[in-house]
């Protein structure tokens, strides 16, 4: 059993605990040993029905044991900035999967850290991941699919065969980009809508068919 926590004591954090006591009952043992959560949002001993706001990223820089961290955050841009700022070589950060989610094809499969997989994910063959993506359950990654690092995809997106998605991007709920499309950096795609071309970089991206509608400033 190992110790993990969660940075981010929100509606997110709270999903991933859920997953760390799912994976557990999967498994008939204790693989997690939540220890609580950081948080520079929410005081220090405040918390939820998991667990307790233990400190922020100024805390987990001077944990002195090891500790794999979960960053369970919906914003890219949070996601990186809080991953940026943890320097601790003591925290590692293992790809949290819900035992529903389905990977067709674990051989030809590559992934990074510090993904996380909510329920219901579907996964095809030939598929890359890169590192700190949010998969916020029922997420469908089709056939030679590539995704880079800091991403979200909020539930029931779709990723069609082909698709390369970069760095930093949102994807709002119900979205969903036709095969072989490109998702570059930092493009926000609005809930419900279907991505016919490839996106322009630090945009947002609404409508059917998804038209760019204004610069996304973070």
């Amino acid at each position: 059993m190992k110790d993990i926590a969660i940075y981010g004591a929100g509606g997110m954090g709270r999903e991933a605990a859920c997953m760390i006591n799912r994976i557990n009952f999967a498994n008939g043992k204790e693989v997690w040993n939540l220890v609580g959560f950081f948080d520079d949002g929410i005081p220090k001993g405040h918390g939820n029905e998991f667990g307790e706001v233990l400190g922020g990223a100024e805390t987990l820089n001077i944990v002195d044991k090891e500790l794999c961290l979960i960053v369970a955050i919906g914003n890219p841009v949070l996601i990186r900035r809080v991953v940026e700022n943890i320097i601790n070589p003591k925290i590692s950060y293992p790809n949290i999967i819900d035992p529903t989610v389905d990977f067709w094809d674990q051989d030809s499969l590559q992934m990074g850290m510090g993904n996380i997989f909510c329920p219901h994910c579907s996964v095809s063959c030939q598929v890359k991941i890169g590192s700190f993506n949010i998969f916020n359950g029922d997420v469908s990654l089709r056939h030679d699919v590539s995704v880079g690092n800091y991403n979200a995809f909020m539930p029931n997106v779709k990723i069609s065969g082909g698709v390369k998605v970069g760095n930093g991007n949102f994807l709002g709920i119900n979205a969903a980009v036709t095969q072989y499309k490109i998702i570059g950096n930092n493009t926000r795609i609005g809930a419900g809508s279907i991505v016919m071309d490839d996106t322009e970089d630090n945009n947002l991206y609404v409508g059917t068919p998804a038209q760019r509608k204004e610069v996304a400033h973070e």
